[in-house]
């Protein structure tokens, strides 16, 4: 499991619940539990996160299983408001939530990744991702789920449009988000070889945060890389 994705499930736990456009009381109603779930997975108990979140999720389910509306997860502000505006431009009707259904979809996918049940957890991130496709996080993830496959294409285009989205993100998360995309497609363009491009990301890692160690370490192995084929 990935520092950043580490990083990124703690700040879920006492984070509000304010994000989407409509009904926030399930969030509020199911906020304790996704926030148990959470510290379960962080203190090493994915199972324990497995059986608290799946209630969880089976409420979403039944709340918004009469919603005719194409439904998103809100999980900031600057995502809520393009989703309404895609809605529009293409003429049909959509809602987004607050941010609960999607908060729990990815606790479960993070505590099946921590069971190495890969398949799993790759088709519960697919779903997060159908529900809040401009949320670069669970786009990353996504993407990380191919690396034990070494699907490098995949794994980089997933990582590459979370890249670009990364600016919708809440404000406070922008540059981690983007340094999640970049050291993403940076692993994918090493192992294909592509030491530059890889490289230049690992540089614009190292520029929104000069203290990042895997961006530092990845330096470290691509020098190593470039030394052993002279």
């Amino acid at each position: 499991m990935s520092g950043t994705a580490w990083m990124a499930l703690a700040l879920l736990i006492g984070a509000p619940t304010a994000g989407g456009a409509a009904s926030p009381d399930i969030d509020a109603v199911q906020k304790e539990a996704i926030d148990t779930a959470s510290r379960a997975v962080l203190d090493g108990h994915p199972d324990a996160a497995l059986a608290r979140i799946e209630p969880v999720i089976a409420a979403y389910q039944s709340t918004y299983s009469g919603e005719t509306r194409k439904i998103y997860c809100g999980m900031s502000t600057a995502q809520t408001l393009a989703y309404m505006a895609l809605a529009a431009s293409e003429k049909h009707d959509a809602v987004a939530f607050g941010p609960g259904y999607c908060t729990a979809l990815y606790v479960k996918g993070f505590a099946l990744v921590d069971l190495k049940r890969l398949p799993e957890a790759r088709a519960v991130y697919e779903r997060v991702v159908a529900l809040a496709p401009m949320h670069a996080h669970f786009l990353t993830e996504l993407g990380q789920t191919y690396r034990p496959d070494r699907n490098w294409p995949k794994m980089l285009d997933l990582c590459t449009r979370a890249a670009g989205l990364a600016d919708l993100a809440p404000p406070d998360a922008v540059a981690s988000e983007h340094g999640f995309a970049w050291r993403c497609m940076g692993y994918a363009l090493t192992e294909q070889g592509k030491y530059d491009e890889s490289e230049a990301l690992y540089r614009k890692c190292l520029e929104l945060d000069p203290n990042d160690a895997k961006a530092k370490s990845e330096l470290s192995y691509i020098a190593d890389q470039r030394r052993k084929k002279t």
